[in-house]
């Protein structure tokens, strides 16, 4: 059942009313014609100005703030990078071999700002979900050390999420909904990622602090290590859940350039995954 506003009501009943009054008068002193032909011009000029001139009006507001919602996107775009960057490696070892497998590679386009190249995206070549996306974060984890992995992560998130958080604080009325509510989510994904890094970290220091006082025996040195992996395993599954949640806002803000410029996605040299910055 439709609520009824009693002062919609009442204003409407008033109109009704008025305008009977005025259908009598005129049709008493034989000028119905002419109130027929004044009603017409008035809901004409009423329809031309809400529905035209109005449009237009939004229309020519929202053309001026094209390059100001242009140069949003690609900051946030530019952040979203600057993350995943910060959290997967660019290559890895290929196994049983000398050479190396390219986690992510450039796409040979250009991000333009005016005359000044901006950056070069880059394509994921691993999606998350793939086994081998996990298998790579827990050698770069390794490799850098778990506990020094986590810290860069969990100050890569927070860098991350105060970007974003600035962005809604000064520019939110430019952003469009849809990609307001992607970066919501992906901000609270990170939040709870930095959370879960926090507990994984906790764990594995109080494993090694078990076994501090023996650090003299293998023994000691072999729970420091398998603390130290499990802390990559753990981690790996914590920032990949963060580069899917990602890859979501990222793909909207690449599709919208590729829009704005005219261009398919697929004459930019492929999919698109991660960016770089490349500055000029």
């Amino acid at each position: 059942m439709i609520r009824r506003n009693p002062s919609t009501v009442v204003v409407a009943a008033v109109l009704v009313t008025l305008l009977l009054l005025a259908i009598i008068m005129a049709w008493s002193h034989g000028k119905l014609p002419v109130l027929t032909l004044d009603l017409t011009e008035h809901l004409f000029g009423i329809i031309l100005a809400v529905f035209v001139f109005e449009r237009m009006l939004v229309w020519r507001e929202e053309r001026q703030w094209l390059p100001a919602k242009d140069w949003l996107y690609l900051n946030l775009l530019e952040t979203i990078d600057d993350l995943l960057k910060e959290l997967l490696p660019a290559t890895v070892p290929r196994e049983e071999t000398d050479g190396k497998t390219a986690v992510y590679e450039a796409t040979g386009e250009r991000i333009h700002v005016g005359e000044t190249v901006r950056y070069s995206p880059l394509q994921l070549l691993v999606s998350p979900g793939e086994k081998d996306l996990q298998s790579h974060i827990i050698w770069y984890a390794e490799e850098m050390g778990s506990p020094r992995y986590v810290d860069l992560a969990r100050k890569a998130l927070s860098d991350a999420r105060a970007r974003i958080r600035e962005t809604f604080a000064s520019s939110a009325r430019l952003m469009e909904a849809d990609i307001t509510t992607m970066l919501i989510s992906f901000e609270q994904a990170a939040m709870a990622a930095i959370k879960h890094l926090d507990s994984a970290a906790q764990m594995r220091n109080a494993k090694v602090g078990d076994v501090a006082p023996r650090d003299d025996e293998p023994s000691a040195k072999q729970s420091t290590r398998e603390a130290d992996y499990e802390l990559a395993f753990v981690s790996s599954i914590i920032v990949e859940s963060v580069v899917d949640s990602a890859m979501k806002p990222k793909a909207w803000l690449e599709d919208r350039r590729h829009i704005r410029e005219g261009r398919s996605p697929l004459q930019a040299g492929g999919r698109v995954g991660m960016g770089s910055k490349k500055r000029t």
